[in-house]
């Protein structure tokens, strides 16, 4: 700091390689739980959200760095373990979410004609616990960059794509699933008392 302010910085900080690992973390998660052959053949309507989540993942990754390369004022020294924090709790949250789920897991939307309603666990709080722990995660990720620039970006990357994914997976689970409509009235759908 210089006369009480945070001064303009050109280099990544090193504390983004811990952002890394986190993502790392959350996609080693993720390649181990998969369920998707056991729902092989199942209707699938995920209307493209899967990729655009991909996308936003693959951007996010990528323009993280060279975000925090710009000059900027950058972000306070605590983000960075505010970040990681984010992204720890995200982690417990996401693996809670799909231990839940069980085998209804998948990496796209799809829905069976013996698909069950799951309302226990963190579902018994939000609808969509894992998108929520996702988000979590991506903007630890961002925070640990402490460029102001980089969190805009994820944030909005990942608003988009999972505010997308979120009402083409309610549209199928309301069709499908005999009980959603009325799970759907009693619940938040990511942030309790929000949204």
């Amino acid at each position: 700091m210089v006369n009480g302010q945070h001064r303009a910085s050109r280099s990544v900080p090193r504390s983004l390689l811990f952002g890394y690992a986190g993502v790392a973390g959350f996609l080693a998660l993720e390649a181990s739980s998969r369920a998707d052959p056991a729902m092989a053949g199942q209707r699938q309507d995920d209307d493209g959200t899967t990729q655009g989540i991909v996308v936003a993942y693959v951007a996010s990754a990528a323009l993280a760095p060279v975000l925090a390369s710009v000059p900027q004022r950058r972000l306070s020294l605590a983000a960075p373990m505010a970040g990681l924090i984010l992204q720890g709790f995200g982690l417990l949250l996401r693996r809670s979410a799909m231990e839940t789920l069980g085998t209804s897991y998948t990496r796209t939307i799809r829905t069976s004609a013996e698909q069950q309603l799951v309302v226990d666990g963190p579902y018994s709080v939000v609808r969509h616990p894992g998108y929520l722990a996702s988000i979590l995660i991506w903007i630890g990720f961002a925070l640990t960059s402490r460029s102001p620039f980089a969190l805009a970006l994820v944030a909005a990357l990942m608003a988009r794509a999972y505010w997308r994914r979120i009402l083409v997976e309610e549209g199928v689970l309301a069709r499908d699933v005999p009980g959603y409509a009325a799970y759907r009235r009693r619940t938040f759908r990511l942030i309790p008392f929000v949204w």
